[in-house]
């Protein structure tokens, strides 16, 4: 069954992301999230990537599993056929920013955050923050968490009015 047809499919049987990317041959752990298309997030070969437990990939991710860039040396003699090919490994407890992209041959390790638009072009060592183009280590996640703490948000559960209500009251400086 070709792509088009599946994507119908799996919509009519109103399938989740998970187990649309599993179905394509992705490896995905327990309670992961997946908010990417499928379909679009990882590529021509889901069968190279593989997810943890408790991952989740936003919006407009990419796992791109070869170099395309070979193409060009396709016109060497002996080259004709070439092609590059890499495995992408996701530890237990990450979290992937928005528009993220992850480079073949790429393992990030457990307890990590890639910041949102980020270039992943090498290894990321467990308990680590990485951001940027291309990524590049920000702090440990233990540093991540000191900074974040003033932003916590223990509104989880208000509703849209209680929360704003108890955001201005916590922070009327960002309402100025």
């Amino acid at each position: 069954m070709n792509k088009f047809i599946r994507k119908i499919v799996n919509r009519l049987k109103r399938k989740s992301n998970v187990e649309i990317a599993r179905d394509l041959g992705v490896r995905v752990g327990q309670n992961s999230l997946i908010l990417c298309d499928p379909y679009k997030c990882f590529g021509s070969e889901p069968y190279l990537v593989e997810l943890g437990d408790h991952v989740e990939v936003t919006g407009g991710c990419r796992f791109v599993t070869h170099d395309g860039a070979v193409w060009v040396l396709r016109q060497e003699a002996g080259l004709e056929k070439i092609d590059k090919f890499g495995k992408i490994t996701v530890g237990n407890n990450v979290f992937i920013g928005i528009n993220s992209t992850i480079l073949p041959g790429v393992t990030i390790g457990d307890n990590c955050i890639v910041g949102a638009c980020s270039l992943v072009t090498t290894s990321i060592p467990s308990g680590e923050v990485w951001g940027g183009v291309p990524a590049k280590k920000i702090c440990s996640l233990d540093e991540y968490k000191m900074r974040a703490m003033p932003f916590f948000d223990y509104t989880k559960g208000l509703s849209p009015q209680k929360k704003e209500e108890a955001v201005r009251a916590a922070h009327p400086e960002w309402f100025k």
